[in-house]
């Protein structure tokens, strides 16, 4: 899951670094507001915790692909169909990016 906001000048998306997964540990991490420096235009910025989003980390999507792709051919080469079982791996992966990001989303934390 990717965490990002954007500059109000230039209106850049940046990427938040974080490894929280959902708005309170977010908060938790870096408080009610913190400040970013944007890369693009240099301009420093006060941002509150709920401007920031969630999305889908196409990375990990593709690397879920990649590895479901090898584990049914290796699982079909050695167990026959029944390999064919592990192309669900990406499914997996999705939902449950899919619901991070939902459940990221949709909790605001309240202004003060």
């Amino acid at each position: 899951m990717l965490r990002y906001t954007y500059c109000t000048s230039c209106k850049k998306d940046f990427i938040i670094k974080s490894q929280a997964t959902t708005r309170p540990d977010l908060q938790m991490e870096k408080g009610d507001e913190f400040v970013l420096n944007c890369k693009n235009c240099g301009k420093t910025e006060k941002k509150h915790i709920n401007d920031v989003k969630a999305e889908i980390d196409n990375r990990l999507l593709i690397a879920s692909l990649a590895l479901g792709v090898i584990a049914t051919v290796v699982l079909w080469i050695y167990f026959g169909a029944i390999g064919t079982a592990s192309a669900i791996i990406p499914l997996l992966i999705w939902q449950q990016q899919m619901s991070s990001v939902k459940t990221f989303n949709s909790y605001m934390i309240k202004r003060k």
